[in-house]
Parts: C-alpha cells; sequence; structure tokens
C-alpha cells in the first residue's frame, strides 16, 4: 500500500480555505452547499485520484476507483455509527473504544464536522468499518476517528490532523464497495 496522506492533506486544506473564505458567507448558505459539494468532488479527483498511479491491466473507464484505506497510526478512540429508526446519526455504539491498526480495516469515505456552517475544517475522517474481526456486527457501519495527533505521512513530517493515515491499495478493489482484499 502507498501512503498518500500528504495528497489528502493537500485535498482537505485546498477544501476548507475554498468554504471557508468564499464560500461560507453567501447568503443562500443551502445553495454554497449543494455547489461546494460538487466543487469537492472535483477537486477529489484532480488533486488526489489523478496523482494515483493504476498498476493493473485495465485501461480507461475500466480502471477500478481507488480504495482509500485509513489505518490507525497507534491506539487510537473511534466512533461507531448507531443505527436508529428515526434517519439521524447517533456517534455512541460503544463509548471509549480503542482500536489499533491490526484490530479494525476502515475505508475512507470523506471528512467529516459535526457542524458545517459557517467554517468547515474537516476535523475527522469518516470512514466504512470494512472488517472488524472483534465486533463483527460492526461491519458495513460507518465510523469516525475524533483525536488528533500525527497523521503517518512517509517523510516522517508532524501535521495535526488525526491519529489515522491514509493508504492506498488499488489491486484486487471492487468498485461498488471500494472493498480492498
Amino acid at each position: 500500500m502507498r501512503d498518500i496522506t500528504e495528497l489528502m492533506n493537500a485535498y482537505r486544506e485546498c477544501s476548507r480555505n475554498l468554504w471557508n473564505v468564499h464560500f461560507s458567507g453567501q447568503a443562500n448558505i443551502g445553495g454554497s452547499l449543494d455547489a461546494f459539494g460538487h466543487i469537492r468532488r472535483l477537486l477529489f479527483e484532480s488533486l488526489v485520484v489523478n496523482e494515483l498511479f493504476y498498476e493493473g491491466e485495465a485501461e480507461g473507464e475500466d480502471i477500478p476507483p481507488p480504495a482509500l484505506r485509513v489505518v490507525p497510526r497507534t491506539r487510537a478512540l473511534i466512533l461507531i455509527e448507531r443505527p436508529s429508526d428515526d434517519g439521524n446519526g447517533y456517534w455512541d455504539q460503544e463509548k471509549d473504544m480503542v482500536v489499533g491498526p491490526e484490530d479494525i480495516a476502515l475505508t475512507f469515505l470523506d471528512y467529516f464536522d459535526f457542524a458545517q456552517v459557517p467554517i468547515m475544517d474537516f476535523h475527522f475522517y469518516l470512514c466504512k468499518i470494512l472488517s472488524f474481526p472483534a465486533r463483527v456486527e460492526y461491519q458495513g457501519r460507518k465510523a469516525f476517528n475524533p483525536g488528533s495527533g500525527r497523521t503517518g505521512v512517509s517523510r516522517r513530517t508532524s501535521r495535526r490532523c488525526s491519529s489515522i493515515h491514509m493508504k492506498l491499495r488499488r489491486a484486487g478493489c471492487h468498485g461498488k464497495a471500494g472493498l480492498c482484499v
């Protein structure tokens, strides 16, 4: 797997700046959120996906999308979404759950903030649990890591963001679910 923390941090900073400087003060905040969602997808494609190299045999549109793995760097606090019938998201499935890099497999879905207006910080990684052998009933659920610390960039630089780091694996990925095996 290739460590892509630096690519993700560049995308995060660009997105944050664009929202916080140019979109957050707009009168039609709903329209701004919609437009910004489209722009973020384009930014992600340009700043992250286009910088990745596919090493398989597929070409063009047959190339599977990247599966971005989020790997806890050390023991890290994680919040898991509790299912609910009211349509709201609750992040209290288990309080004070701590996982390490060998305990759980996570895939990146998006950055997450509890409040998006007026300022976005993208403080958390929103993930999907691919596997969690100690708690198989949580597989497929959303989770995020609320801690802060160093990201696991390959040059050992220290950036404040989260105590997890991003890795990429494309070989063997299944496009729909974004799973890597």
